[in-house]
């Protein structure tokens, strides 16, 4: 039963955050705008400090709860009310009280943040190129919303090829956009999806090796030419399939 409330979930994530339409978290038309995406052997905490953020509000900013995991190649939203070169200096005598009282919560807030955030969980699973092809769009924003995978460009009827072993979870055409759209699940928290297949050639249930030709290339759904939309997911969570991918 979880399992299937989990793969719900992930559907319906990829349904929100695909190719075409993405929710993202509300930022004020004032805000200056910007993201960071998450590296080896970073935390939300040493992230909250390198760009002058309370990291329990970083947490909030992007929806995440206690004990705050993040995940290499995972995308995070930050701004602020004004840009830097808007403010002020402040007078001599708060700015001294402020110094102060930073060197008091200083140890208090760094054992808080050893606490309550994580380091990167990069997993180890190990994923291959599901296809021969250049990478025509990247992770990240495109025309001005977050593109949540990476697209390969390929031959109409080119062997998709699954990413690692793991069993389908999902594998129909009623995902809109998506078209013909596998989901296989490697680990208890990683999935990869593969988009827009001309058809697809496995079933919910079935179990599937590293390099087992699982579809074929096509542009069903919404797609402007044959390509493959891959995505890389930690839990509900979308992150750069190129940090998962050896380099070619």
């Amino acid at each position: 039963m979880a399992a299937a409330l989990k793969t719900l979930l992930i559907c319906l994530l990829l349904v929100l955050s695909g190719c075409f339409k993405t929710v993202v978290p509300f930022i004020p038309q004032h805000a200056a705008y910007a993201t960071y995406q998450v590296r080896s052997g970073d935390t939300l905490g040493s992230i909250a400090k390198k760009h002058a953020l309370d990291y329990q509000i970083l947490a909030r900013r992007n929806h995440l709860r206690s004990p705050f995991t993040i995940y290499i190649g995972q995308r995070l939203y930050l701004w602020r009310e004004a840009p830097k070169s808007t403010y002020l200096p402040m007078p001599k005598a708060r700015t001294k009280a402020r110094k102060q009282l930073r060197k008091k919560t200083k140890t208090h807030k760094r054992k808080a943040v050893k606490k309550t955030s994580r380091a990167v969980h990069k997993g180890k699973v190990s994923l291959h190129w599901p296809l021969r092809g250049k990478v025509t769009s990247k992770f990240g924003r495109r025309h001005g919303r977050p593109h949540d995978g990476i697209d390969i460009g390929g031959k109409e009827g080119a062997p998709v090829r699954a990413a690692a072993a793991g069993e389908v979870v999902y594998a129909d055409h009623r995902l809109t956009g998506y078209g013909n759209l596998i989901i296989v699940r490697h680990s208890h928290d990683m999935f990869t999806a593969y988009a827009h297949n001309q058809r697809n050639l496995v079933r919910k249930g079935q179990r599937v090796k590293r390099g087992d030709v699982i579809a074929r290339v096509g542009h069903t759904g919404r797609a402007t030419g044959p390509h493959l939309h891959f995505e890389v997911r930690r839990g509900p969570t979308p992150v750069n399939p190129i940090v998962y991918l050896p380099r070619r």
